[in-house]
Order: C-alpha cells, then sequence, then structure tokens
C-alpha cells in the first residue's frame, strides 16, 4: 500500500525547462481562454485533452450549467461536462 501512494504523490523535480514550459502555457491559456462573454451555445470549441485517444479534440458547447462550467457534445464520445479552462475558442 505505501507504493501507492509514492505513485499518487510523485510529482516530477522541478527543472528550469518544466517551468519554462509551464509558463508559456500560462501565457497562451491567458490570451485564449474564453471569456463567459464570448461563449454561447451551439459553439465549436478546441479541447485541451479530449476525454479519450479516439474522441474528436471539439467539442460542440449546449448549455452553461454555472459559472465556468458547460455541458457539451463530442463526436465520436457523447455529452460531457467542461470547465472554461479545458478548452478555448479557435481562432
Amino acid at each position: 500500500m505505501k507504493l501507492e501512494s509514492e505513485v499518487r504523490t510523485w510529482q516530477p523535480p522541478a527543472t528550469s525547462k518544466n517551468i519554462a514550459i509551464a509558463d508559456l502555457w500560462h501565457k497562451f491559456c491567458q490570451i485564449s481562454m474564453p471569456d463567459a462573454l464570448n461563449l454561447t451555445p451551439y459553439t465549436w470549441v478546441k479541447l485541451f485533452n479530449p476525454p479519450t485517444e479516439f474522441s474528436f479534440d471539439e467539442a460542440w458547447l449546449l448549455c452553461q450549467c454555472a459559472e465556468n462550467q458547460w455541458i457539451a457534445w463530442i463526436p465520436e464520445y457523447g455529452e460531457i461536462m467542461l470547465s472554461t479552462d479545458e478548452f478555448c475558442i479557435p481562432a
């Protein structure tokens, strides 16, 4: 059992490369993060991490559930609840 808890809590060591990548990702998300005012139902969005390797990497927003949550439909997957930090509006 001790091995399982070590695996779950392990994180890669912080290196300058990892920090640089995290910084770039943070800047990218600030630029492309969907604004609640710009999102409307029936809009296609690009997923950062599709739910399966076989599903599409885009979703169709159906309705807003909460301030930062949307119900969406993904081709070859079905309905899913997404938070706004899981997708961006394609350019």
